[in-house]
């Protein structure tokens, strides 16, 4: 009997798993028992380009594997859904966020949970599920794309501290941008454009962005993304913010802005930003202590960010995708 093929990607890096022998073999193991599957493994390297990916990627595979964070997942489907859309992949979060794996409900983050084990299930009983993915500047993203401190403070935390604390190690990032004056950014959704000031704008694939629930609308199949723009100003409205991202210990809600687009462009308008009361004392304090101009910056451009990795600046031109890959999930 010949034997289905199977590809693994996979992060020799990802997440906390200083033995990546162990999961791989583990993941080919369970693929080769009872002649299942012929496997082949190759491995993501630094600065991996999604092409470079797709490269690697062969129309006979009846099954792909992705195992990694965030990143390798992103380059995986993104990959996947230019050379082989109709191919399903098998997520196993090995990352220290996990975003769409959870939003997948791949596994559930708890201590009586083990998202190596969950996967492996998965990947051996689940079934295809077409999910939407992402687009911006050309770049697949799974979960979601931002600019602005906000976004920023999604990309501070460093790996050790995510590992380490968790969700929690956002709370401090999300909380300090309020010394961080907003930007001015120029929207166009799908002809309709607006100027805004604003500490964060997010266009997501996802509700639970991976530090809370961004937006409860925001669905993987429903061919549409979310634009989410924030623009707290009191330090309540931070401190809200922040605990809601960890879990929703503070009641209230920031200063939200939410509509679903398939398209939209979003740059930055070179003009000063306008600061609230405590912004401005905030930033004041900030400029002081690190001998700057406490003028308020004019904005030319600002970092680009998706699925929590720093991927160049604006202007960010984003679009939906619908039903791009075919994703494996719990048989309900």
């Amino acid at each position: 009997m010949d034997r289905r093929k199977a590809l693994v990607i996979y992060n020799p890096t990802a997440g906390n798993l200083r033995d990546a022998d162990l999961y791989i073999g583990s993941i080919v193991h369970n693929l080769c028992k009872d002649e299942r599957f012929a496997v082949t493994v190759v491995t993501t390297l630094a600065d991996m380009t999604q092409r470079q990916c797709a490269a690697m990627i062969a129309d006979d595979y009846e099954l792909i594997v992705a195992a990694g964070g965030d990143g390798t997942i992103r380059l995986a489907l993104g990959a996947v859904s230019d050379q082989a859309p109709h191919t399903p992949v098998a997520i196993i979060p090995l990352g220290t966020g996990n975003q769409l794996a959870r939003n997948l409900n791949v596994y559930q983050e708890n201590l009586l949970s083990d998202s190596l084990l969950d996967g492996i299930d998965i990947m051996l009983n689940g079934t295809p599920t077409a999910i939407d993915l992402g687009l911006m500047n050309g770049e697949y993203f799974c979960v979601a794309a931002g600019a602005g401190p906000l976004s920023d403070a999604v990309i501070t935390p460093s790996r050790q501290d995510k590992a380490s604390l968790k969700m929690l190690a956002y709370v401090s990032s999300m909380i300090q941008t309020f010394a961080l004056p907003p930007v001015v950014f120029r929207v166009n959704a799908e002809g309709d454009t607006f100027d805004v000031n604003a500490s964060g704008i997010f266009v997501t694939n996802v509700a639970d962005l991976g530090v809370g629930i961004l937006s409860d609308s925001a669905e993987l199949s429903d061919g549409l993304l979310d634009l989410c723009i924030m623009n707290p100003t009191e330090f309540t409205d931070y401190l809200q913010l922040g605990f809601r991202f960890v879990g929703g210990f503070v009641s209230g809600e920031a200063p939200y802005y939410i509509r679903k687009v398939s398209a939209v462009d979003i740059d930055v308008v070179p003009v000063e930003s306008r600061l609230s009361d405590l912004q401005a004392i905030a930033h004041k304090v900030r400029t002081t202590l690190k001998g700057q101009s406490e003028d308020p910056p004019r904005y030319q451009h600002v970092q680009a960010m998706i699925d929590g990795d720093a991927f160049g600046t604006t202007p960010m031109r984003i679009h939906v995708k619908p039903n791009a890959v075919r994703v494996l999930t719990k048989r309900k």
